[in-house]
């Protein structure tokens, strides 16, 4: 039978208590396709559970001690549910094949003694709609990846705009965009998607609806940030920070957070409006992130003509997701507040380079700390403010930047 897909690409799995059986349909079909046996339900799943989806095809006696066939074909069900399971019977017992159908989902009920050829052609097609499944689900990953880089990139080209107001008024914003992605750690690229959701008929209607709901919290986030760069009042760093930890205390003690300065703080002058603005929306991310338990420890050190405020905690770091969801609303619909420490984290960071300053996370430290380093001096601030052309050709031409939020996002 000629046959236009590859039938030894995936495993075909035969669970049958009589050992006879188990060579006789591993010495049938063996030439055709690539055979695994299993003597018990017990065996079978732990070969499931070992192979994922290299096994295509599962194929169960009904009658075994212990678990039964229909027992097994369920769990199989539930542990691969693209996998194609057919029950196989000497026994003409109705029940077991209704509950096969209705537990088990099963492609076919087979009755012994086997029929070669029918065998055989029900194998070919077994093993054919097993392949076309992956295939699609195949097709659907690629296309989902390139939805999510469609997302991503009208994401930061809404950041453009949004930010159109603000980069005329805000110092360095696309070095502080790229400093908010560099807080981000790798691990290993984007996170598993379930694409069953895609196939629910309400998916695309309520993720509509999300988008433009995390579009406004973005607005809302880098409208807060322009509301206090144009105020110059200056005060002392422990002043501000004191004020800052202060307002922040009782969110802090609600959710169980220990939140500390590391006195003595220097003597030093910082832009009161936007420094504080800083730290509350840095304070605020930390919040969003850690569980309960953590401590927050605020320090601050003048090297040569810098001040470096410091914010550690005894976590493993920046939740990766919370920081891509920014960027990716198909990340973030299927946790709708992930977000929001991320909102909060990138208008830290903008402050941090309006002021002249850049937020890093040092290497080599136990637990995670983020170092915003500010000049001392007002002169030091930095380049003028752009216009909000100047910052979206900016995005648009700067690779770096697109492949590390397409790498992360």
């Amino acid at each position: 039978m000629q046959n236009q897909y590859d039938l030894k690409r995936y495993a075909v799995l035969y669970v049958d208590d009589e050992e006879k059986a188990l060579k006789y349909f591993e010495k049938s079909f063996g030439d055709e396709f690539r055979i695994l046996t299993a003597s018990s339900a017990a065996e079978g799943l732990r070969l499931i559970e070992q192979h994922g989806d290299d096994i295509g095809v599962l194929l169960s006696d009904q009658r075994m001690p212990g678990e039964k066939g229909v027992q097994l074909l369920e769990n199989a069900r539930h542990m691969r549910p693209r996998l194609v399971r057919m029950m196989v019977t000497a026994y003409a017992d109705y029940d077991a094949t209704v509950d096969a159908v209705n537990l088990g989902n099963i492609f076919r009920y087979i009755s012994k003694p086997i029929q070669m050829d029918d065998m055989r052609n029900t194998l070919h097609r077994a093993m054919e709609f097993y392949i076309l499944q992956q295939e699609r689900d195949e097709l659907l990953r690629e296309k989902l990846s390139t939805l999510q880089n469609v997302l991503i990139a009208d994401r930061v080209m809404g950041l453009g705009v949004v930010a159109g107001t603000l980069a005329s008024h805000i110092r360095n914003p696309l070095r502080g965009l790229a400093s908010f992605l560099d807080i981000i750690p790798d691990r290993g690229g984007r996170p598993a998607f379930d694409l069953d959701r895609l196939r629910q008929g309400t998916f695309w209607r309520d993720f509509h609806a999300h988008v433009a709901a995390q579009s406004a919290r973005l607005a809302d986030s880098l409208t807060e940030v322009m509301a206090v760069v144009g105020n110059e009042e200056k005060c002392q760093l422990a002043v501000a920070v004191q004020s800052v930890v202060d307002q922040q205390k009782a969110a802090y003690a609600a959710k169980g957070v220990a939140l500390e300065i590391a006195a003595p703080l220097p003597q030093t002058e910082v832009s009161k409006a936007a420094f504080e603005k800083m730290l509350h929306l840095l304070l605020q991310a930390e919040l969003g992130m850690l569980p309960a338990g953590k401590k927050v420890v605020l320090d601050a050190a003048i090297k040569g003509g810098a001040v470096i405020v410091s914010a550690r905690d005894d976590s493993d770091g920046v939740a990766p997701e919370a920081v891509r969801a920014v960027f990716d609303p198909l990340l973030s619909q299927a946790s709708p507040d992930v977000d929001g420490p991320g909102l909060a984290l990138l208008g830290s960071v903008l402050l941090a380079s309006h002021q002249g300053g850049i937020a890093r996370v040092p290497r080599g430290v136990s637990g995670f700390r983020l170092d915003i380093e500010l000049p001392v001096t007002p002169e030091e601030a930095g380049a003028a403010p752009q216009s909000s052309r100047e910052f979206v050709t900016n995005v648009l031409m700067n690779d770096l930047l697109w492949e590390r939020i397409l790498q992360n996002g």
